[in-house]
């Protein structure tokens, strides 16, 4: 999702500091406000966005054309939380993701917050992280795997994450 464009311009930073890529913002509605200001940013060139159902066919065929030929992707999937919706949004954007990337699936945490506060009972079955090991149950190119540390200097061996079971990588 899109929400107020931070994450979008967060991404945006890291392909400004890199000196490529780009990133593609995806939310079934984007408020005018929100979209006034994401295009009036400093680094609105980094930034594509498209309205719409992220999961429709039409959608997923938009933000493939913005990818050029070989081209891969990091995908993060983070608008709508159910299982059969980030199951589809997993089944779709699959074929952008080239070998040594990831499709990750945001907020499989929800997992773990079912009996918290403001939680619903339904997310210990309904939930990205479920979507996730499904996918990669049924997709034998894909594995569920944590990009490595690229920096640790801690006995931390484990990460902190909203996304657990969430990185999927693409591995042929």
């Amino acid at each position: 999702g899109v929400a107020h464009g931070g994450g979008l311009v967060f991404y945006a930073t890291l392909c400004q500091a890199l000196g490529y890529g780009r990133v593609i913002g995806v939310d079934i509605e984007i408020r005018p406000h929100n979209r006034t200001a994401i295009e009036g940013h400093a680094l609105a060139s980094f930034i594509t966005l498209v309205e719409g159902d992220s999961a429709a066919p039409e959608v997923v065929a938009e933000v493939g054309s913005h990818m050029r030929e070989g081209e891969s992707a990091l995908v993060l999937l983070d608008g709508c939380h159910t299982r059969d919706h980030v199951r589809a949004e997993l089944e779709a954007y699959a074929p952008l993701v080239g070998k040594g990337s990831y499709l990750v699936a945001m907020d499989g945490i929800k997992e773990d917050l079912r009996d918290a506060p403001r939680s619903e009972a339904d997310w210990e079955w309904n939930n990205p992280a479920i979507a996730a090991r499904e996918f990669a149950a049924a997709h034998r190119e894909f594995v569920l795997e944590e990009p490595p540390f690229a920096f640790n200097e801690s006995r931390i061996t484990e990460r902190v994450t909203y996304c657990p079971d969430a990185f999927l990588k693409r591995i042929g």
